[in-house]
């Protein structure tokens, strides 16, 4: 053999086992992010899911007309852009061209028409409907009053949209970037009826398809190589995971078994700011905790037994001593953070938590309640350890002024049910904003809106109210208006705000391109593995 052939086989070696070891570096491995995500959800079809951990997954999967970016403003989506009348009640949205579902199905004009007919349809009892209220004839449609078809949603031609809105309203275009308005698939839903929304049958436009889903295990969604923007996203496979135990959670996360864990239980948030001061992410979020009173239970349908269990907890230790991650004592029910709105604050903020309690007990005595007959309340809640913890305090607070306390404990998705149906007296509750404004917030309370009004808050000024303030356009006489609906609402303490929320995460260190944001979106598609 001549030393010409040895150097050609050598080099023919060489370059083999070059390809080999770098078919083996983490180059050309596959990303996979793993999501811990609270609770298991519900449903993914994008009209049935009410939570953050059901929108988390939802966002992956489907896009609607805009989108958040990774910092929570608002993109382009479905729609390539867009323009607005002059009085802020037309839009004209033009769709991207070439737009495809992941089975190859041409996204048209049609299914965004079809999604927010479904969305309005009675039928359909989607959970976020009444945020389309706002969509001219948005309200008759969806209490059967109007057609389908009458809704103020047109296609003008297969790249063209308009909706009319009832009044100007600048938010829109965030409304549209929350998952329960995102586009469907008119073709898969019209085949497979109530199961479309389930591995080997759902179609989406999101950056993932779903996968597999395995109940109380795991739920797994792949890269979509038909979204228009795949060439950007990084990750080729989600797995999310149930993490209703945020302990166990948070272990698991510290032995590599998490990369992103949505909220860790706030006892140990001084010791991993310690041990993992460059993972654990907290910033101010838009997101209030509260108690809802069930107006129609008998004893909670008058005011002053509602007055007295709201002035008998001492919001400062459920924030400093049971949380104590940085959340504020919440005096309103719209959070202080919230864009253009100063909140107005109950009427006893400013007293002694002495004096309080010695009114909610003369309150309660006004009321018909004393030692020989307390007051009696079941309080419910989800069952994470940080609600049960929240429970017991508040329970033993209510003690101090003679309240006697039931405690209930619910799988998540059970009681955010029981809560629609007005199946408790005293509910556990978050609201998190679906866009950075106030009336995210008090539109829940309006007497119209269905799903979200768990207290069944009925007040004819307080309705006036904020629908004066859908018709007007001047951003500061329409948080006036915004604000003296609250004021009327804290009146009346349907509800009772504990806390304002701040976001919890941890984020591995090889997770880049996260950036914390006060909506909480945080789409796998902006994010990237690098270990």
């Amino acid at each position: 053999m001549t030393k010409r052939v040895r150097r050609c086989l050598v080099g023919v070696v060489m370059a083999l086992v070059a390809g080999i070891s770098a078919i083996n570096t983490p180059a050309f491995a596959e990303a996979v992010l793993h999501r811990g995500n609270r609770s298991e959800p519900a449903s993914l079809d994008p009209h049935k899911v009410q939570t953050v951990y059901e929108n988390n997954i939802v966002q992956d999967l489907f896009e609607g007309l805009t989108a958040y970016d990774a910092a929570g403003g608002i993109v382009p989506a479905v729609a390539a852009s867009w323009d607005v009348s002059a009085d802020g009640t037309l839009y004209t949205f033009h769709l991207r061209r070439d737009l495809v579902w992941s089975d190859g199905t041409a996204i048209t004009a049609d299914d965004v028409v079809f999604s927010y007919r479904r969305l309005m349809n009675p039928e359909s009892a989607a959970l976020y409907a009444q945020l389309f209220y706002l969509v001219k004839n948005g309200r008759e449609v969806n209490t059967g009053a109007a057609p389908l078809d009458s809704l103020a949603v047109r296609a003008i031609n297969d790249l063209t949209i308009e909706i009319e809105l009832i009044g100007p309203a600048p938010y829109f275009p965030q409304i549209l970037a929350n998952g329960f308005a995102a586009v469907l698939p008119r073709h898969a839903i019209e085949a497979f009826g109530e199961g479309w929304a389930s591995p080997g049958t759902m179609v989406s436009n999101g950056a993932f398809t779903l996968k597999e889903w395995a109940p109380q295990d795991r739920i797994e969604i792949v890269r979509n190589e038909s979204f228009h923007g795949a060439q950007t996203v990084a990750v080729d496979r989600v797995f999310y995971y149930p993490t209703a135990d945020s302990t166990s959670a948070v272990a698991r996360f510290r032995a590599g078994g998490l990369d992103i864990q949505f909220e860790f239980p706030p006892e140990q948030a001084k010791s991993l700011r310690k041990m993992l001061p460059d993972e654990v992410h907290l910033s101010p979020a838009l997101v209030t905790f509260y108690l809802s009173l069930n107006t129609s239970v008998p004893h909670l349908r008058d005011v002053r037994v509602r007055r007295a269990l709201s002035m008998a907890i001492d919001r400062r230790v459920l924030t400093d001593k049971v949380r104590g991650v940085g959340e504020s004592p919440a005096m309103s029910f719209v959070p202080p953070v919230t864009a253009n709105y100063t909140p107005p604050v109950a009427g006893f903020a400013e007293l002694s938590m002495e004096v309080r309690r010695a009114e909610a007990s003369r309150l309660l005595q006004a009321a018909g309640y004393g030692p020989d007959d307390p007051l009696r309340v079941v309080y419910a809640y989800s069952s994470t350890t940080e609600n049960r913890r929240l429970a017991v305090i508040i329970a033993a607070m209510w003690k101090r002024v003679g309240v006697e306390t039931v405690l209930l404990n619910r799988e998540g998705k059970i009681h955010f049910s029981s809560l629609r149906q007005g199946d408790f007296e005293v509910g556990f509750a978050g609201w998190s904003a679906d866009y950075n404004d106030a009336s995210t917030f008090l539109y829940t309370l309006q007497s119209t809106t269905v799903n979200a009004n768990y207290s069944r808050y009925n007040n004819a000024e307080f309705d006036a109210l904020m629908s004066r303030a859908g018709q007007t356009a001047d951003p500061i006489e329409r948080a006036g208006l915004m604000r003296q609906a609250e004021a009327r609402m804290l009146a009346d303490q349907p509800i009772i705000p504990l806390y304002f929320n701040v976001t919890k995460y941890l984020v591995a260190r090889h997770v880049k391109g996260w950036i914390d944001n006060p909506i909480e979106a945080h789409l796998s598609r902006y994010l990237r593995i690098e270990k």
